[in-house]
């Protein structure tokens, strides 16, 4: 693999290095990647939530990212990529303060584990024996999954994982620092309530009393906790090898005040205030932020196709639950962080649209275009395993150009104004 740019930050990556992991270059298509490495951080997360005591959502996500850098450097096709995800889950509980025993992590795998038919849990580390009462009556325990010690699945499972966790350290270089976008957030938060617009907004973020610090009002609150949970979400993508803790945090709040409809100034207004104000402050943190219109646009992109597959997998499965996937049952993202504050069916409107590159269409793209205009479909290819529905809509006048994807379908203008990036790249930039 290319070594990086010396110029960008440690463990971020460019577009085409993102292209050509170690997977890749191994033969791994590039779904099946995604989908493995969607796959086993959701297998960090719900072992971080089920393991006693829990894991902190700091180290369940400090884990995702050191699983997300580890295949940066090795293939997903040479390694257990189970066996990986438990153990950055176990590095990140020592540095993020919140370590757990070794045996806490294998009792809560052999918990977890189900049939996919039955529902039943395997124990596929075995089981505890039942034990007889004074009386002869067989008593059943409580938690089955709490093998014995010094049983030859339990050593065999504990020695894999601390070998392997020799292997990650050499592999991330002894660097467990991660730096997390909600650290951010409440210092954004405090700017972009000083950059909504007065005129069309009275609803604030913060309040502050003279003397004190800005304190967050209800609203405020609530749009934290919509893009912390975005924030959650994204590690079960690669963003956190593209954008820097700084930008992450920007994208997720962008997208949480669009989604609760809160009026800001431009984007590339804002954007060029915020970064300014970065460089200018003392504190280490923020003096290094550097955030572009465009890396915010494509954060709340990537984001959006984020949900839409998952929303796309929840109507095509009825209960949201898929058991598949080949790693220990837990197949599809868990959206548990999402919950009812997910913006699936309430995305905002023109941040996700992107700056083109062109003002012309691109020449591949003329026989699509002459398809769509012709009344046929086109599908046009996203970052979720479904590609998305271009269709001309000559029911109207004028005519309305449909994509299915989400920022197209969750925009608020009115449908013969709407546009997304799949329509600029066959249309070209001028026609939409």
């Amino acid at each position: 693999m290319d070594s990086q740019d010396a110029s960008r930050p440690a463990w971020l990556f460019t577009a085409e290095q993102l292209k050509a992991t170690p997977s890749r270059q191994d033969g791994m298509e590039p779904e099946k990647e995604r989908a493995m490495r969607k796959s086993i951080c959701k297998l960090i997360a719900e072992v971080g939530q089920h393991i006693r005591p829990k894991a902190s959502v700091t180290a369940v996500n400090s884990g995702k990212v050191f699983f997300h850098r580890i295949f940066m450097v090795q293939s997903l096709q040479k390694q257990n990529p189970k066996l990986v995800g438990i153990t950055c889950l176990f590095l990140a509980c020592k540095s993020e303060e919140c370590p757990r025993h070794v045996k806490q992590l294998i009792w809560t795998l052999n918990m977890l584990d189900v049939d996919m038919e039955t529902g039943q849990r395997t124990f596929p580390f075995g089981r505890k024996p039942d034990e007889k009462g004074p009386d002869g009556i067989v008593l059943q325990h409580k938690r089955p999954w709490e093998i014995s010690e010094t049983s030859e699945e339990f050593q065999r499972c504990r020695d894999n994982i601390l070998t392997c966790e020799r292997i990650c350290l050499h592999v991330l270089g002894f660097e467990l620092n991660v730096e997390h976008p909600v650290g951010h957030m409440p210092r954004f938060i405090a700017f972009f309530d000083r950059v909504r617009r007065e005129d069309k907004e009275q609803r604030r973020l913060t309040t502050q009393e003279e003397g004190a610090a800005p304190q967050m009002t209800p609203f405020g609150n609530d749009v934290w906790m919509m893009a912390t949970a975005m924030a959650n979400d994204s590690t079960s993508t690669t963003l956190c090898l593209q954008y820097g803790a700084g930008v992450l945090a920007a994208g997720c709040l962008n997208l949480a005040l669009k989604t609760k409809k809160f009026q800001i100034s431009k984007i590339a207004k804002w954007v060029e205030k915020l970064t300014k104000e970065c460089r200018e402050d003392s504190d280490a943190r923020y003096n290094r932020v550097a955030i572009t219109e465009e890396e915010v646009k494509d954060v709340c992109s990537q984001l959006l196709d984020l949900y839409d597959e998952a929303h796309s997998q929840q109507s095509k499965e009825g209960d949201g639950h898929d058991r598949g996937g080949g790693v220990s049952g837990h197949g599809t993202p868990n959206r548990t962080s999402v919950g009812d504050r997910s913006p699936v069916l309430d995305h905002p409107s023109k941040q996700g649209q992107p700056r083109p590159h062109s003002q012309a269409p691109d020449p591949k793209m003329k026989e699509k275009a002459d398809k769509l205009e012709a009344g046929e479909k086109v599908l046009m290819a996203g970052s979720g395993p479904k590609p998305y529905e271009l269709q001309k809509d000559e029911s109207n006048t004028p005519a309305i150009y449909r994509c299915s994807c989400s920022i197209w379908r969750h925009i608020g203008d009115m449908e013969h104004k709407r546009t997304c990036k799949h329509l600029q790249a066959v249309r070209g930039y001028r026609a939409e």
